[in-house]
């Protein structure tokens, strides 16, 4: 997709769906991989994580042009299909970094699991041991 914005003819209708396709790509991403790292997949919910981010970069880069081709000036007429990109622009770049936070306490609560796991195993190898020496 050409990122550059020249005039207001390439801001067409495929311009702007081909825009909200690829924020829903970067939210779809940044979704999947907190149920990655629900599930404990940490590595594949980093993975998707960096494929959102790969979207979210694309998108940035043509939301940037249309802001610098409109020069605070009212080049860019806000249509209401705008409107709803710039809310899912915006509402994906908050889904990605509460995915980040989600990922990081997923992660902390696995290690804490299998830490509680093993202890308790532990612990009960040593009873079977003590009532193994009565």
């Amino acid at each position: 997709m050409n990122t550059v914005i020249q005039c207001s003819d390439d801001i067409t209708e495929e311009f702007l769906m081909t825009l909200l396709c690829q924020v829903g790509e970067a939210r779809a991403a940044c979704m999947e991989a907190m149920r990655a790292a629900r599930r404990g997949d940490h590595l594949k919910a980093l993975e998707l994580l960096k494929e959102g981010d790969q979207a979210l970069i694309a998108v940035h880069k043509t939301q940037t042009s249309l802001i610098g081709f409109d020069e605070g000036a009212g080049k860019v007429t806000m249509t209401l299909i705008l409107t709803h990109i710039q809310d899912h622009i915006m509402t994906t770049m908050l889904c990605r970094e509460l995915a980040e936070e989600v990922i990081a306490i997923q992660e902390k609560l696995h290690h804490l699991l299998q830490r509680e796991s093993q202890s308790e195993l532990t612990h009960q190898g040593n009873e079977s041991n003590a009532e193994a020496n009565i």
